[in-house]
């Protein structure tokens, strides 16, 4: 497991700021919104509670609306003793500090620059003034720096408060990062996927069946798309645009080009989950929360799940050469990295149930405030540090499940009674929150397979009343039946192998 001194750093996937775009005043909340805010919730509560802290790259930090949501929950929960607890750690590229990130990243919006272009999905304001019915020079000078851009008169209090909450956490130091000695672009390692001379290429036909007929789909689109352009994939945002692909005689966009939207799905999973992968790997102390988007059952998501498998495959085979094939499949029973269930006999609507998973982040606000209070303990005498010091220094199995089972039993105490832990055959340990106040049966999942230690999953928020999720409850009385609302597939990994 990656780790530098006395802090391990965790990656979220979840947090990459194509995932969850801020609607706009009077339009509804996307697909999977309120789930997708759940999901990135669920993990970054599973960080806190193994002792890790969250690592976020400078432009996830500035740019992306789950994180801003996140941080503004977490860092507004810390509070007494844990006031100058940091969770979060920033990841730096080519600045000295965050507030030179971002005016970086204000300078590259405001000069649109075809070939470095600066997207941005939690302020699309930059990137289309009239759009939002702004002067363009006006917006221009709002965006100077952040501390202008902070006080521009059209960007609303959630944003203007996130960003000034995050910019002042930031002020602490950035991870001292551990690059690899070669760095490989975006585009040249989508483009190498399709090479049939490549170890990817070569090795295609020995793969699995449903693995080697994702990675035929992935080779023919990127064919499409051209591999004589390499630079056309480095910037990932045009796969998703419906603007004309660079180079494309007929000023075609990728979804005209490839011609079937789930293929070019998963070559969108394919080409995130590479980006995600180059960056983890260029702060070099992070272990990774890869995660597919949501979809309502994880047979949608299988695809996907192989392309993102196949991804890090691809990087592995050109960065740190290791057997790079991917893993067999998840075994029969495995659960998803993350699950969002109601009560299967609630005739819930729409906006009952998006209410019921909001209030389901809302009524795990102790358990942060207490973790973060369990964290901002002097390390020496600390029974919250000392549980992940075991964790960490267990040399078996055995060893491991011990220091974890006792581990979790302390952050149990910490968050409420209203915790059960239990294992289910081997690694497996389950871990229910329940949640506080009546707001109806609701509940959420997270699974991690931690790498190089053992395997177990926890639910990091959730259990609503009476419902406890666990199949060792089976048999509990009164458990209610559930039915699913979502998920995501994926899993901790050590991008280095």
């Amino acid at each position: 497991m990656a780790h530098t001194g006395t802090t391990q750093y965790q990656y979220l996937e979840s947090l990459d700021s194509t995932r969850i775009l801020r609607p706009r005043p009077g339009e509804p909340d996307g697909e999977y919104a309120e789930e997708a805010h759940l999901q990135v919730f669920t993990e970054v509560l599973m960080t806190l509670a193994l002792g890790r802290t969250v690592v976020v790259p400078q432009s996830y930090a500035f740019d992306s609306y789950a994180f801003l949501r996140v941080a503004t929950d977490v860092l507004r929960a810390r509070t007494g003793a844990a006031a100058d607890h940091h969770p979060f750690r920033v990841h730096l590229h080519g600045a000295r500090s965050y507030r030179e990130a971002v005016d970086q990243m204000l300078a590259r919006a405001r000069t649109a620059d075809p070939a470095q272009p600066f997207l941005s999905r939690l302020l699309p304001e930059l990137n289309d003034p009239a759009a939002h019915d702004l002067d363009p020079g006006e917006l221009h000078e709002h965006a100077a720096d952040f501390e202008r851009l902070r006080r521009a008169p059209w960007l609303d209090d959630e944003r203007a408060a996130g960003l000034r909450l995050i910019a002042d956490e930031f002020d602490w130091p950035p991870v001292d990062a551990r690059p690899p000695a070669r760095t490989y672009r975006l585009g040249e390692l989508v483009v190498g996927a399709a090479d049939p001379s490549s170890p990817m290429g070569r090795s295609a036909a020995n793969l699995p069946e449903q693995q080697r007929d994702v990675h035929a789909a992935l080779a023919a689109a990127i064919r499409l798309l051209g591999t004589d352009r390499p630079e056309s994939f480095d910037n990932r945002s045009r796969l998703r645009l419906p603007l004309p692909w660079p180079g494309d005689p007929d000023g075609r966009s990728p979804a005209q080009i490839i011609g079937d939207p789930e293929t070019l799905a998963l070559l969108v999973e394919f080409v995130d989950t590479l980006y995600n992968v180059i960056v983890v790997d260029s702060i070099g102390v992070a272990d990774a929360t890869l995660s597919t988007d949501l979809a309502l059952d994880e047979h949608r998501l299988t695809g996907r799940a192989v392309a993102q498998e196949l991804a890090l495959a691809q990087y592995r085979s050109r960065t740190h050469p290791t057997a790079w094939l991917p893993p067999a499949p998840a075994a029969e029973g495995t659960p998803p990295l993350f699950r969002i269930e109601l009560d299967a006999a609630a005739a819930l609507t729409d906006d009952q149930a998006r209410a019921r998973l909001a209030a389901l982040r809302a009524n795990a606000t102790d358990a942060v405030a207490a973790l973060l209070r369990a964290r901002a303990e002097p390390r020496a005498r600390s029974p919250f540090w000392r549980g992940v010091d075991a964790l960490r220094a267990a040399e078996d199995q055995r060893a491991a499940r011990a220091a974890l089972d006792a581990h979790l039993a302390h952050v149990a105490t910490l968050v409420g009674s209203g915790v059960a832990v239990s294992t289910r055959g081997g690694s497996l340990v389950e871990m229910a929150l329940t949640a506080a106040g009546a707001v109806g049966p609701a509940l959420a999942t997270e699974a991690w397979h931690l790498p190089g230690l053992l395997s177990y999953s926890a639910t990091a928020v959730g259990a609503v009343g009476s419902l406890v999720y666990g199949k060792t409850k089976q048999a509990a009385a009164g458990r209610r039946r559930t039915r699913g609302t979502a998920c995501a597939l994926g899993r901790v990994v050590d991008v280095r192998g």
